[in-house]
């Protein structure tokens, strides 16, 4: 009935299938993490339900079936939401919220029902006929999140087809060897599911960095890499696999002699997460010196981490607001938005809680606000432009922020700034937002600190003026490296010409810097380069105030400041800002770092 297939692991065929020769398959880099584990791979479509003709009689007894497999997948959807809440959250368990509407769509039953009394079909035939007409329809949109609901529809088709049948929908053995998942994609509630099956690691055909399987796989630590090209295609069930989650790195089948150093380097990575968050607190953001540089957390999603790195003392340098959006079928109100600000700012009163306003592209808004399509996103209609272009969301995010910042030390940074215009703009409409907060008496911090992020080229060219407007800078590497190379940092093709360490991006990085020092205000690198701690006693030797980069990185980074002495990190940054080779950059920072820091690192 339903074609869902997992293929069973087989350790005797491990070293066979080894001999055909290694796959390094490379796709985005969505969740985090090392791992390595047995392919599994996982097919999710409908199959051919075989269409049985009924008589009239049996119309009843048909709807009846669809009613209580409707009523049993609903009690299944809430099992899962409840279980999500404890997991990963309240924010991120409404995703299911989708699903849930799907079953409860009324005029989408009543069709199903009107096909079995028309055509006189079997309740499973007339469901799947009206499932892939939806589909069908639906696969048509450039709309990232109209798509994204063929996989809700997929997801929900899947459980009622099951338990039409009465076959247990999710129920899955536990293997005891770990598993990464090959799929075209995976839907949230597999996400969940699966994990209990000992899935360690995700690797899909579709998929964007932002979609909810891989919200879902961020928010349970479990690494993923979307957007690999064919995968299925290459992979076989029970092959051994490394995935690298931060490179989007996939290796099938590697050699025996790899598999051992990977399986060893994901032994290493799972003894400092476990220590992580242990006494980062107690680590200086001082180098020998005594030169402070403060070490923040980059967070997207509300999950159980949050408060420990409150305990630790560990402010939050980025926190993107997309998924609120992304979430859900439009822009979240004033008070849902509300709550979620004001939760993250009570929870780390009183250090520091820097939110970012949506910086959503292109290619992720709901039909309402999509025009025709973009033939490149990341240069058209996205973050502070958006913002600006439709006032009402803009102004709504703008009054949720300044009421949550009553609760503790809020910061509000503005995306993608690219002139002197916008800047003016969005502190015209920050002031109007404040005045009306005014009149209807509701508090807020009136010395609110304003920053912005310094990503595009333009922006670092007039950094020195746009310093007078704004309390902080903020820069984005990922982007500024993007659009510094023209290099699109999605596209694979192009990968190898994406290089953070390309002399024209560090010399964008040290003027950005030298801008905001100059006006007296502070900045802060939030992009991936602020992770990579190979780059870390020259960012420090540039001047850099702050670090903020995920929770997975603060300890290694907190530990490298620390042994660090300022002034001889000048002159190490000054060394390379000489250098015109990206690659000489590269093979200089990492002999560095393996010289001063990785034996320090490992004897502790």
């Amino acid at each position: 009935m339903l074609s869902r297939k997992f293929l069973p692991a087989s350790l005797e065929k491990i070293e066979l299938r080894q001999k055909s020769g290694t796959i390094v398959l490379r796709g985005i880099g969505a969740s985090p993490g090392l791992i390595c584990g047995l392919a599994l791979i996982h097919y999710e479509r409908l199959g051919q339900v075989t269409a049985q003709r009924i008589q009239s009689k049996q119309i009843s007894s048909e709807t009846a079936r669809l009613n209580k497999a409707i009523s049993k997948s609903k009690k299944g959807i809430e099992e899962l939401r409840r279980e999500a809440r404890k997991s990963v959250g309240a924010d991120l368990s409404k995703i299911f919220d989708a699903q849930m509407m799907i079953l409860e769509d009324e005029e989408f039953i009543s069709r199903i029902k009107q096909s079995i009394t028309a055509n006189l079909y079997n309740v499973e035939y007339a469901f799947q006929q009206e499932v892939s007409k939806t589909i069908r329809a639906l696969s048509k949109s450039r709309d990232v999140y109209i798509r994204e609901m063929v996989s809700d529809i997929n997801s929900v088709a899947a459980r009622l087809l099951h338990n039409l049948s009465g076959i247990d929908h999710g129920s899955q053995h536990r293997s005891k060897t770990p598993l990464i998942g090959f799929a075209s994609i995976f839907s949230p509630d597999e996400i969940m599911n699966m994990r209990k099956s000992n899935i360690v690691g995700f690797v899909t055909e579709n998929g964007g960095p932002t979609s909810h399987m891989v919200l879902i796989a961020k928010a349970l630590g479990i690494p993923a890499v979307v957007g690999v090209k064919d995968c299925l295609d290459n992979v076989k069930a029970a092959q051994r696999i490394t995935l690298d989650g931060s490179a989007g790195e996939v290796v099938i089948a590697p050699e025996p002699e790899e598999w051992e150093a990977f399986r060893k380097r994901v032994a290493a990575e799972k003894r400092k997460d476990r220590r992580r968050f242990a006494a980062i607190g107690k680590l200086p953001s001082r180098t020998l010196d005594g030169h402070d540089v403060e070490v923040l957390a980059n967070l997207e999603i509300p999950t159980s981490f949050d408060q420990k790195l409150a305990d630790e003392g560990i402010g939050v340098g980025l926190y993107r607001t997309e998924f609120l959006y992304l979430k859900s079928s439009d822009f979240p109100d004033e008070e849902e938005q509300f709550e979620v600000y004001s939760n993250i700012v009570k929870q780390f009163n009183p250090l520091p809680v820097t939110l970012r306003t949506f910086d959503l592209g292109g290619d992720k808004f709901t039909e309402h606000f999509k025009n025709e399509g973009e033939a490149n996103p990341a240069l058209g209609w996205r973050s502070i432009r958006f913002s600006l272009d439709v006032p009402k969301v803009f102004r709504t995010q703008l009054r949720a922020m300044l009421r949550a910042s009553a609760f503790g030390n809020v910061r509000i940074m503005f995306p993608m700034i690219c002139c002197l215009d916008q800047i003016v703009r969005v502190k015209r409409t920050f002031a109007s937002v404040k005045r009306n907060l005014r009149r209807d008496r509701i508090p807020f911090n009136d010395n609110i600190p304003l920053g912005i992020m310094v990503e595009i080229p333009s922006a670092v060219m007039i950094a020195h003026r746009l310093a007078l407007e704004v309390d902080f800078f903020s820069i984005g590497t990922n982007d500024l490296t993007q659009y510094t190379l023209a290099v699109d940092r999605g596209n694979a093709k192009v990968a190898r010409w994406y290089r953070q360490f390309h002399p024209a991006v560090l010399h964008f990085i040290e003027r950005t810097i030298k801008a905001g020092h100059e006006s007296s205000i502070p900045t802060n690198i939030c992009g991936e380069l602020a992770g990579d701690a190979r780059a870390t006693r020259l960012l420090v030797g540039l001047g850099v105030d702050s670090l903020s980069t995920s929770p997975r990185s603060l300890h290694a980074i907190k530990e490298i400041i620390s042994q660090i002495n300022y002034r001889e990190a000048k002159e190490f940054a000054n060394e390379i800002l000489h250098m015109y080779s990206a690659m000489d950059i590269e093979k200089l920072l990492t002999d560095d770092y393996n010289r001063h820091f990785v034996r320090p690192v490992k004897g502790r």
